[in-house]
């Protein structure tokens, strides 16, 4: 994540007021104890302004999450692109290593994502003008890891 997190910053995160962090919550809408803690987070700067509860977020501050599958790979592929549709975040980016590709999510409409873009070793992903900064990012990269 580290090299993720140094890409973001390159591209000029600060400048846009953003933020990439990793762990911090978000504050989910489907209920009252509801919360996701995506792998890495882009924010607001002032994301504090918009704190919940405990250490989670209100989806406003949330431009971008994303997530790298594990053993929780259904979750990622199902429960949170519902979650995170729901709560309106304007991308979803999910690096699926069970299927070798990442999944490309963005501007939800009516609390549901359209169709993912899907993208295979090789690809790029373009991070959307919705997030504010303009990155390319490599799937064997993602995929990979550090």
């Amino acid at each position: 994540m580290t090299r993720l997190i140094t890409k973001f910053f390159d591209a000029g995160l600060d400048q846009a007021g953003l933020t990439c962090l990793l762990g911090i919550g978000l504050w989910l809408p489907t209920g009252p104890e509801d919360f996701a803690v995506p792998d890495l987070s882009i924010v607001e700067a002032d994301f504090l302004s918009t704190h919940a509860q405990i250490n989670c977020y209100a989806p406003r501050a949330f431009r971008m999450v994303l997530e790298v599958t594990a053993c929780n790979w259904s979750d990622d592929l199902g429960l949170k692109v519902a979650c995170y549709a729901e709560a309106g975040i304007p991308v979803y980016v999910v690096v699926d290593r069970r299927h070798d590709e990442v999944l490309l999510h963005q501007n939800p409409v009516d609390g549901r994502y359209p169709a993912p873009q899907r993208f295979r070793r090789g690809q790029i992903v373009p991070v959307p003008e919705s997030v504010g900064v303009t990155l390319d990012l490599s799937v064997d990269t993602l995929l990979d890891g550090d």
